[in-house]
Formats: structure tokens, sequence, C-alpha cells
């Protein structure tokens, strides 16, 4: 199949399929309409029908140039991104030849709703909008510098850990990468700032893996303080030890250091920052105990995996209709796992929060929870506990690791 305007995009392998019913037309109309009234955000093409089809996304954003507002399209491929812009007339062609055609999914983002269309290779599709409670503000600056709090330039420690080539650019496939570690530093910075560590942090990360987080870390902290702050990195692994002190000790990262070890059994030095990154299941929980008993100032845990609380999962009579789908028990059982977790948190003296670290079109498992030790704290708020309590009685939980492990 070929575009009507061919000239207008790259080529592309498409499967025909049915045509999409008013579904198709109304999310094209929006769009139209939202971008003539100057309150498009943006338009992604993802799900693609055909495994032949080179570019495997599609993002779509209002700029402004020389010539008047027009619509960036931006092509992701495996290896490079290629960019085009076209008029409102050019992208309604282009939009009707992939949606549905090449893509099966269109997520539509303007400043006050957002609109989700979703169609099957048998021509089927549903289109659901959703408001939000804030508007979005719209940037039409097409040469906009991002601020980074981790530098996309000759930065050392990227090279080595494979992100940024040897002429010192992001590689395209690890810019995902290098926005989570972005992301991930920019909710680090706003915790260190509403805490109580202004100097000399003492940092634990708890299984570090390949350590691509704990270098942005060690290379924020000792920028921002300009003083001896330290960083260690748990690993189970031994080869990611030896690996990860290696690449240390060649960029001049005095006081980082990497050590073999358990979340549980590690054997740790005085430290005001913990932070664990996709812990399995109740190592999370292990990793928020060693946070609390050592009153850290500040935990960060992105969760992984959620098999204790759904093997206890057992909703009351009046909310038994939860436990009726499996998908639905999984996630009920990770919310509420989720929510003990800051709960306690909030009893032991923790500000906290829990939001989304990065987007679910990188990982499912994109949850944060950010807690910061409250100043004026004295004693654990059983309020708090009884929350707790409350909601295990609703779903039939006899007990929650981090219970255990605090022995409340």
């Amino acid at each position: 199949m070929l575009l009507r305007s061919p000239d207008l995009m790259p080529n592309f392998t498409a499967e025909m399929s049915k045509d999409m019913p008013d579904n198709k037309q109304n999310i094209i109309t929006i769009f139209s309409e939202y971008f003539e009234n100057t309150k498009f955000s943006k338009l992604t093409l993802s799900s693609v029908i055909s495994k032949n089809n080179e570019f495997k996304t599609v993002f779509i954003k209002p700029i402004q140039l020389k010539d008047g507002l027009r619509l960036s399209f931006l092509y992701r491929y495996p290896t490079k991104d290629i960019t085009k812009n076209h008029t409102l007339e050019e992208s309604v062609v282009i939009l009707n030849d992939l949606i549905g055609k090449v893509f099966l999914q269109a997520d539509l983002f303007t400043l006050d709703a957002s609109y989700h269309f979703l169609s099957n290779k048998k021509g089927h599709s549903k289109l659901t909008k959703k408001e939000i409670s804030e508007e979005r503000i719209l940037n039409l600056d097409h040469n906009k510098a991002k601020t980074r709090l981790i530098g996309d330039t000759n930065n050392a420690y990227l090279k080595i850990l494979g992100i940024m080539t040897e002429e010192g650019k992001i590689r395209n496939d690890k810019q995902d990468k290098f926005r989570q570690i972005n992301k991930y530093i920019e909710f680090f910075s706003q915790a260190l700032k509403e805490s109580a560590v202004t100097s000399q942090a003492s940092v634990v990360d708890m299984g570090s893996g390949k350590g691509y987080l704990t270098f942005a870390m060690y290379d924020y902290l000792t920028k921002t303080f300009e003083d001896e702050s330290k960083v260690l990195g748990v690993e189970f692994r031994e080869d990611m030890v030896m690996l990860c002190n290696k690449m240390a000790q060649s960029v001049g990262f005095n006081n980082l250091t990497f050590e073999k070890g358990t979340i549980e059994t590690a054997v740790l030095p005085d430290f005001n920052i913990l932070i664990a990154l996709h812990a399995c299941d109740t190592a999370t929980d292990e990793a928020i105990f060693r946070g609390i008993t050592n009153h850290a100032e500040i935990i960060l845990v992105s969760p992984c995996c959620h098999k204790q609380i759904r093997k206890q999962y057992k909703p009351s009579a009046e909310l038994k209709t939860l436990g009726k789908f499996g998908i639905i028990e999984e996630r009920q059982s990770e919310i509420i796992t989720d929510t003990i977790r800051a709960l306690i948190l909030e009893a032991y003296g923790y500000k906290t929060k829990i939001f989304e670290f990065i987007s679910t079109e990188h990982t499912p498992k994109n949850l944060m929870i950010s807690a910061v030790r409250k100043a004026d704290h004295k004693k654990t708020d059983e309020e708090k506990l009884k929350e707790v309590q409350i909601l295990k009685n609703n779903f039939g939980i006899k007990e929650h690791h981090l219970e255990t492990l605090l022995k409340i």
C-alpha cells in the first residue's frame, strides 16, 4: 500500500484492514479541530500491525516555524530518528493512511483532555476520552534547549556505560535510558531539596545492577555539594561489582564503590539516603526497612513484583467483585502492597509520595515511592497503622512483610 502523498513521509510496509468505523475519523477530526484552535499538545501512534514495518512509533507535536504553525512528525527507527514537518492538510492525509492501517493505537493529548483510539486487525475499534484535572502547557518552540541535570555532551561515564558514543553523542538506541536517568535524577533532586541533607550525602543503592543510576547519582551529588559525598552500590552479582568498580576508577569517581551483597544481609556504612530500584517482591520491603531503621533522610524505591500480598488477596463480601478477574486482582494487589508501604513510611515520620517514574511505554513497573524524613518526627503515628489494619481487613490480608520486619 502507498500513501496518497508518498513524498510526505518515509516508505513503510502496511497490511490492509477493514475500513475503521467512525472512531478513526472522529479522532482525526478532534486532532484537526484542536490544532486549529491551538489546543493540540501531541499525538503518538504505536502498536504496528506488520512486524516488517521499519519504524515502530510516530510522535507528532505542533511547532512554530517561520512559515507558520506546523506539525512535526518524528518517525522512530531502531537505530535512528527521522523528523518531517507538515501542514495540517498534509498531516490529515498521512494520519488517514497510518491509523488503523499501519498502527493499531493512537493516543491524542490536548490541553484539556486525552483521547485514546484502539483498533484490531479485524477492523473493530474504540475511542475513549479522559478529562485532565490541570490544563497542559503548550510549547511551540522548535529549538528549545532541554534542561537536563545530567549533561549529554562528552560525559566520560556515559561513554563507558555505553550510553554515549566516543564522539560524545547519545546513542539512538539509548535515548530512552538517558531520559530515564534524567527523570530519576529530577525526582531525586526534588527529594533532596525537601530533606535535611545539605552536604556530605552518603547513599546506598540496594541492587545497583549495571550502575546506570548509581553513576548518575554520584555525578549529580558531587556537582551539587562539591564535597566528599559517597555512594555505595550493593549488588549480588560479583561480575557486575568488579565491572562497576573498574569503571568508577577509570573515570576518577573515587568515592563511588560497589560491593557484593544482598539487600537483606549487606553490611552497610552509615548512610542518610537509600535507594532501591526494581527490587523484586519483598526485597523492596527489606530496603524500606533498612532505610527506616537507619533513620535515612531520603528513601526512594521503585517496587517490582508483588507476590506476597497477591497470595493472601481475599476481598470482603462487599468487595469480592474486585477478585473476579485475574488481571484486576493482580493490579489491585500491587496497589494495596504499595499503599501499605506508603502508610507505614508515613507512620514512621516520612512525607511520602507515590508517582509514575517513567512512561508505561518503556516498562509497566513504573511506580516510584519517595519518602523524606520529617524534621519534627518524634513517635510512630498509630492512626496511620490503623489505616493499614483497616485496609488489610477489607482484603483478607494477614500480614504485610514490612510490618513483620518492623515488628508492628
